[in-house]
């Protein structure tokens, strides 16, 4: 069985319809019809009808699209409010250029925002890293070198300083630009939840490895440079180690309690009270602070340790 749609078209209304953006004007040809000008029936089955809504569908995506493209702004800032504006430009070394030379115009280049106060930006600076397609190894490149310039004070420099000109020639006696984009980021995803979970859990696992006399599995846990403070003296990771493998230093049971978390980028500060029970039934009560860091791979090891005795 067959079923019959009515589009009505509004030339008025079409009219107004940029010409700029087709995808709107057909949208809107199919999908309002308050003014009725011209009609037209179109039998459709089933089939049909899935069809012309997917249709509906795209035209709508596309006029959404078409119109966050062609967003404009009078700043970069206002561009790109909520995000983090990285200005990338890829340089090629001059015949006199050297990497060093390039890397002392990017640090002029900060240093000249910061005698002005703008402390917001970051210039990273590095050199292109090229894989030979025959062995697959990596190295880098003789001639190309690269800065991204995190939330540049766009604008606020004074072309006219002497300062200004100063870095300018160093970047241009030692490299020309190649390339450069300004690029809005948009915000990091949120994932304070998910690494308190995961910073909570390792601590469990610390309590379980010194109770259990695990120092393979506590070592894991550990940075090499970990060190704790608030005993009678500081406690590297081999001390603690050592201790932890000791049968005589084992407790007889370990608990934690009132643990959180705050996250801060690559960093993490779990605090909490670690309550130990010594093979005597005494009971000792600590007040503890662990810093941890997120490492390239991902992974998130201790650095470093506080205890305080809990006020009885």
């Amino acid at each position: 069985m067959q079923s019959t749609a009515t589009v009505e078209t509004s030339p008025q209304r079409d009219q107004k319809c940029s010409v700029r953006n087709p995808a709107f004007l057909v949208t809107q040809a199919l999908w309002h019809a308050p003014v009725n000008r011209l009609k037209v029936s179109v039998p459709y089955d089933a089939r049909e009808q899935s069809m012309f809504k997917e249709f509906f569908i795209g035209m709508g995506a596309l006029a959404a699209t078409s119109a966050a493209m062609a967003q404009t702004a009078a700043t970069p800032e206002a561009l790109c409010p909520d995000g983090e504006i990285v200005t990338v430009r890829f340089n090629e070394l001059t015949s006199g250029g050297t990497y060093d030379g390039f890397k002392a115009a990017a640090a002029a280049n900060q240093k000249y925002y910061r005698d002005r106060g703008m402390n917001g930006n970051v210039q990273l600076v590095g050199r292109v890293m090229v894989r030979d397609p025959a062995t697959g190894t990596w190295s880098f490149s003789p001639k190309d070198v690269s800065t991204a310039h995190v939330n540049p004070p766009m604008g606020r420099g004074d072309p006219n300083d002497p300062a200004w000109k100063a870095f300018v020639a160093q970047y241009d006696a030692n490299s020309k630009v190649s390339a450069q984009r300004s690029v809005c980021y948009a915000p990091p995803i949120d994932e304070t939840a998910t690494i308190t979970a995961e910073i909570k859990k390792f601590e469990q696992i610390w309590a379980d490895k010194a109770a259990a006399g695990d120092a393979a599995g506590l070592g894991a846990l550990l940075d090499d440079s970990y060190i704790s403070y608030g005993k009678a003296k500081p406690e590297s990771k081999a001390d603690l180690l050592a201790s932890t493998a000791d049968p005589k230093k084992r407790p007889a049971s370990v608990k934690i309690s009132d643990v959180t978390v705050k996250v801060d980028g690559s960093f993490a500060f779990a605090q909490g009270v670690w309550s130990e029970v010594g093979k005597d039934g005494k009971t000792t009560n600590l007040f503890f602070l662990d810093i941890w860091k997120q490492g390239r791979d991902g992974t998130w090891k201790a650095l470093m340790s506080q205890v305080s005795d809990v006020p009885k």
